[in-house]
């Protein structure tokens, strides 16, 4: 009998993460230039659902991306797949159910089945400009803005709140040329007073980047250019979420702090994951306390 229609041989397999995984070397490169850095970021704001590594699989293979999802959950929300459509490839984890040497599963304390990663597949997935169907609801954030005028409602005070849980203080007045500033010593964030709602707002971010990516203790061993993009690439990504576009004054030309890709794969590691700890934590206010919604009416 012949080999079942579609059903890659291992060799086939190989090859194909092969060239998964080089497709994925060449994106971490691309972080050494600033379209490669925006894209990055860009993408993040929408994409939290995926890992870097899978992140940077995607705006590789499509750029121009805004949402993307499995076949499965695009068929859930009542929308299809056009015939013809190529598949964005991302790598997923091969999980297995844990067993004891009885062959009984074995369970977490909640009861859950314990699972383990074996490797990984590539798997496929597919942007909205792919599909047809249903339309999506309708996104709940703010509208961009630029940085003159109001911040998104209660922006400011859900970011004050983070950095005063970490044993900071917030406050408003004379910060030099800088528009705001973190002091060690004193356990002092300040914003300056005269710049407009949006400004401000968005550099508290940034000063909560620098406590959350732990640029305290990395201050003596990390360049100082490289801790400011990590700072205002997380400061971006939070404030995309709260409606308010900042990706023209946030993303510097990042090749003359990361002299090599893992170095900036690693720094974009801890951007991604500093940035979703902030927007969890802001959604997750929310979730407690209407009032504390990000974007809402004031």
């Amino acid at each position: 009998m012949g080999k079942q229609k579609g059903k890659l041989t291992p060799e086939q397999r190989q090859e194909r993460l092969k060239a998964a995984h080089d497709r994925l070397t060449h994106a971490v490169d691309g972080l050494l230039t600033s379209e490669g850095w925006r894209a990055m970021i860009a993408a993040r704001v929408w994409l939290r659902r995926y890992s870097l590594n899978n992140v940077l699989m995607i705006i590789s293979q499509f750029p121009d991306a805004t949402d993307v999802r499995p076949l499965s959950q695009w068929n859930e929300t009542g929308r299809r797949v056009r015939k013809g459509q190529k598949g964005i490839r991302i790598f997923a984890p091969c999980r297995y159910k844990v067993r004891d040497d009885d062959g009984n599963e074995e369970t977490d304390t909640n009861g859950d089945p314990v699972f383990q990663v074996r490797g990984f597949k590539l798997v496929s997935v597919f942007d909205v400009s792919q599909t047809e169907g249903d339309p999506l609801p309708a996104a709940s954030d703010a509208a961009p803005q630029e940085l003159q005028g109001i911040a998104p409602a209660r922006l400011w005070d859900g970011i004050a709140r983070q950095i005063t849980a970490r044993g900071f203080t917030v406050e408003r007045g004379d910060c030099g040329h800088a528009y705001g500033w973190t002091r060690w010593d004193t356990r002092t964030v300040r914003m300056r007073a005269s710049v407009d709602e949006a400004q401000a707002a968005k550099t508290l971010v940034h000063e909560l980047a620098h406590i959350a990516c732990d640029h305290e203790a990395r201050r003596t061993t990390t360049p100082r250019a490289l801790l400011e993009v990590e700072a205002e690439s997380v400061a971006c990504i939070v404030v995309g979420f709260a409606g308010l576009d900042s990706l023209a004054y946030s993303v510097p030309y990042v090749a003359g702090w990361a002299g090599d890709a893992e170095t900036a794969h690693t720094s974009a590691g801890r951007v991604l994951s500093v940035a979703d700890a902030i927007v969890t934590a802001l959604e997750n206010a929310a979730d407690t306390d209407p009032h504390a919604r990000i974007g809402d009416a004031a």
